[in-house]
């Protein structure tokens, strides 16, 4: 088995769609005060990176 083929397999699930829902809140949606240090924006861009690509792992793994 591939890893997008599990992670599609993994996240076909009703908790882990729950669990997928709230990475993307978590960093996709969320957004930074105009404030916010480099340091903070370079974590938030990393996660987001994640976030990004298990969704692409998800998506290749459904085709």
């Amino acid at each position: 088995m591939t890893p997008a083929a599990a992670f599609a397999r993994l996240f076909h699930r009703p908790e882990a769609e729950t669990v997928l829902a709230y990475l993307k809140r978590r960093t996709l949606e969320r957004a930074l005060p105009p404030d916010a240090t480099d340091a903070e924006l370079r974590f938030l861009e990393g996660q987001r990176a994640l976030v990004a690509h298990i969704i692409a792992l998800i998506q290749q793994g459904q085709q």
